[in-house]
């Protein structure tokens, strides 16, 4: 992967990098690693739910927030 890949994956429209991308990125590393282990030893998958909910709720909650800052003031 290119470098300017890289920094256009992880970073916002402006070019500043992006905790919830960032952090998003890793916990679906790790929950990859995570499944692959449960799969190899348990020889079944595992229930999903909670773990979609748990990625999707880091970068929801910055996006919230995100478009919370760029509100008018007293909308």
């Amino acid at each position: 992967m290119s470098q300017e890949f890289c920094r256009g994956v992880f970073s916002e429209s402006d070019g500043t990098p992006s905790f919830s991308r960032v952090a998003t990125g890793l916990i679906v590393a790790f929950a990859l690693g995570w499944v692959t282990h449960l799969v190899w030893h348990n020889h079944a998958l595992p229930d999903f739910g909670g773990l979609v909910l748990f990625i999707g709720a880091l970068y929801s909650v910055n996006k919230i927030t995100a478009a919370v800052a760029k509100a008018p003031p007293g909308a």
